[in-house]
């Protein structure tokens, strides 16, 4: 059979290779709180386990004759996670693949383009997601006001502040959480802070490194977020900031997503044909005299060890860290 459509959708695997290779900046670590989990649907539901899989101390002992002793049920929940699809496209005029110089390429520069406003979207729905007070259990968030703040030098107290965040913690997944991400402005002012500089026994430096910052926090994956995005609208003044606010959050995030493991969340994932989850696709608008690129992701991100409220437990908030 033959086509002869030139508006036909094309897979273009050269383009997903780079998009898919622009995935992971150092500007978007949401991903470190929000491992991805491929799926089948595009929703469906999954169990919640209770800590009736850690067990309980019970009597085992038979007596001969008699039959052991039988464990209850254990109770299950279920909650639900709905898929959405998310895709942008650019444009690639003719008069720019003629005219382009070196270095410039038109159709991978609009890919890039795309695709980081993909990632950056999905940056900051997982952004909120986690520094949301509502989402956190009672008593797993604290908002730091005045004289507590980490820019008081004087007055503030961050390493309890972490110890806190981080027994609430262990208090009920008896693990200590193995991520930390903070806002590049709460970073900047912690490397100076004098209760910080006063755990590195014989080391005295003026201002802390990113290692030695986890060496005394105790966490092994510190990540500081400093990636930036525009914030006025298309045509309007240009604005900026940092995607991440003034914010820190702990998090127990399992190696590998598993059955029965408690995690902080995920990201679930609907893969495309081929197994592609974000894959960019080409076409020609002969009106237009142009290549139209688009990128797609299919995805729900969702907190995953959660109380009865649906709240997290597996996470712990500090809120507005400095002023």
């Amino acid at each position: 059979m033959a086509y002869n459509d030139p508006q036909l959708v094309h897979l273009d695997t050269m383009l997903t290779q780079i998009s898919v290779g622009y995935e992971n900046p150092a500007a978007y670590v949401a991903s470190m709180l929000f491992p991805t989990v491929r799926v089948a649907k595009q929703s469906d539901k999954y169990f919640v386990m209770t800590r009736e899989v850690w067990g309980r101390e019970t009597n085992d002992i038979r007596a001969p004759g008699s039959e052991a002793n039988e464990l209850p049920a254990m109770t299950l929940s279920r909650d639900t996670y709905f898929i959405e699809e998310h895709a942008l496209e650019g444009v690639v005029a003719d008069e720019e693949l003629e005219n382009a110089d070196s270095p410039l390429t038109p159709a991978q520069d609009t890919t890039e383009q795309v695709t980081n406003t993909i990632l950056l979207n999905r940056e900051l729905i997982q952004m909120r997601l986690a520094t949301t007070v509502a989402n956190y259990a009672t008593n797993y968030s604290a908002t730091l006001v005045g004289t507590a703040q980490w820019s008081d030098y004087t007055n503030s107290n961050p390493i309890t502040d972490v110890r806190t965040a981080m027994k609430k913690i262990h208090d009920t997944l008896f693990m200590d959480p193995n991520t930390v991400i903070m806002g590049y402005n709460v970073y900047w002012q912690l490397q100076e802070h004098p209760d910080l500089l006063a755990r590195l026994t014989y080391q005295v430096p003026q201002i802390a490194s990113d290692a030695q910052i986890a060496s005394v926090l105790g966490i092994p994956n510190f990540v500081v977020a400093g990636g930036g995005s525009l914030t006025n609208v298309y045509g309007q003044a240009e604005t900026f900031g940092y995607t991440w606010g003034r914010d820190v959050v702990f998090a127990w995030v399992p190696p590998n997503p598993g059955r029965k493991v408690p995690a902080f969340g995920y990201e679930f994932v609907l893969p495309y044909g081929g197994g592609n989850v974000q894959p960019v696709e080409r076409w020609r608008e002969e009106k237009r005299k142009s290549d139209v690129v688009r990128v797609s992701r299919r995805y729900d991100t969702k907190l995953i060890a959660v109380d009865g409220s649906g709240d997290s437990v597996a996470g712990y908030l500090i809120k507005d860290a400095v002023a």
